[in-house]
């Protein structure tokens, strides 16, 4: 069942990882809270907004039960038909752990609804949404269960404009900007969800007050350091999987500037947040988006001297963002902390990234 559920659900969620990223950078880039709020509100009080809801939910139920329709017929995928082993009621409860899986974006939703409802007065108005979800659930069962008891197996082929071949830039940025979306899409999900809802937070709270810069430094930072698990990646793919990267003979300065890069449009999008809700000025955003860079940039070349696990180096993590938070908090200015970290890892990269393997360039 769980080899079932990750090459399903999580194969989803890893193809269609862009498609999200631009739906959750366009909620919680472009809609504030209380535009969040007023949708929400008008789906429960408008006559027809569960309505509308219902049919919005059932659009996306069709999307995955075509992505699992044309999945479960490819060669590879022909292992889904041993379920037709189990029991009806056992492909019952596992199929609607599968369809759970599916649609948790819409189960998230649901209870963002009825923590409104329950604020405003409206929680008689809830009532449909356990049918909807039924509804739905049951949806993507018959589908699965329509697949196994009909085999069609295919050999994975390349169509449509994948045959008009585009140039693709010989850039070391853009091939692991595109290993990132192709290859750990799940983890870019992860990963800039959970910034873009420390952001908002921090942000949120930061405008309901007269608070100085302390305030959303460490919040950012805090929001900022949620991305380790995208440079923890990128040192994957530099180290592990493009292997002969390290014979190529690049200066040691201009591998640590085009990480410096990367990793500056990583953490791009988040910044951008604060534009948006217009707490802070574009100086401040600079600042605190430097920091940002400083500390990722730090953890990043810490990476080459552990050189193990990523569990490894969440304690250093932890220690790190206790130590920034108390530096920030006797009013050490951004831009410094920011510098020093910058500096540091450029003095100590050369060191730390020819440790393990030795002098390549």
């Amino acid at each position: 069942m769980k080899a079932l559920f990750i090459a399903t659900v999580s194969e989803f969620f890893k193809q269609r990882a862009g498609m999200f990223f631009v739906v959750i950078a366009v909620l919680f880039g472009f809609l504030s809270g209380r535009e969040h709020h007023a949708f929400a509100s008008f789906f429960l009080t408008d006559r027809f907004g569960m309505m509308y809801l219902f049919l919005i939910w059932l659009a996306y139920t069709i999307f995955c039960i075509h992505f699992l329709l044309n999945l479960w017929k490819r060669q590879d995928y022909h292992f889904v038909f041993q379920t037709r082993l189990w029991i009806f009621k056992t492909r019952l409860g596992r199929f609607s752990l599968i369809a759970s899986g599916f649609l948790q974006p819409l189960v998230l939703y649901g209870i963002y609804m009825i923590v409104v409802a329950y604020q405003d007065g409206f929680l008689n108005r809830v009532w449909p949404l356990p049918l909807y979800y039924t509804m739905l659930i049951l949806s993507i069962i018959l589908a699965a269960e329509w697949r196994i008891n009909n085999p069609r197996l295919v050999v994975n082929k390349k169509q449509g404009i994948s045959h008009w071949q585009l140039p693709r830039p010989v850039s070391w940025i853009y091939w692991s900007i595109e290993w990132l979306f192709r290859e750990k899409g799940v983890t870019l999900l992860i990963c800039k969800t959970g910034t873009a809802i420390v952001f908002i937070c921090t942000l949120i709270y930061y405008g309901t007050d007269d608070y100085d810069l302390r305030l959303p430094a460490v919040g950012l930072s805090l929001g900022y350091l949620l991305n380790v698990g995208l440079s923890y990646e990128l040192y994957q793919w530099e180290s592990v999987i493009w292997m002969w990267n390290r014979s190529l003979p690049v200066p040691i300065s201009q591998r640590f500037l085009r990480a410096v890069f990367i990793h500056a449009l990583i953490i791009l999008p988040e910044t951008l947040i604060c534009l948006r809700y217009d707490v802070l000025s574009f100086g401040d955003a600079v600042q605190l988006y430097s920091l940002g860079l400083g500390i990722i940039m730090l953890y990043h070349t810490y990476l080459y001297k552990k050189n193990g696990l990523l569990e490894d180096s969440m304690q250093p993590v932890l220690t790190g963002f206790v130590i920034l938070t108390l530096i920030i908090l006797y009013k050490i200015p951004v831009l410094v902390i920011a510098a020093s970290c910058i500096l540091f890892s450029y003095c100590i990269f050369p060191k730390w990234y020819l440790t393990p393997r030795g002098n390549y360039t």
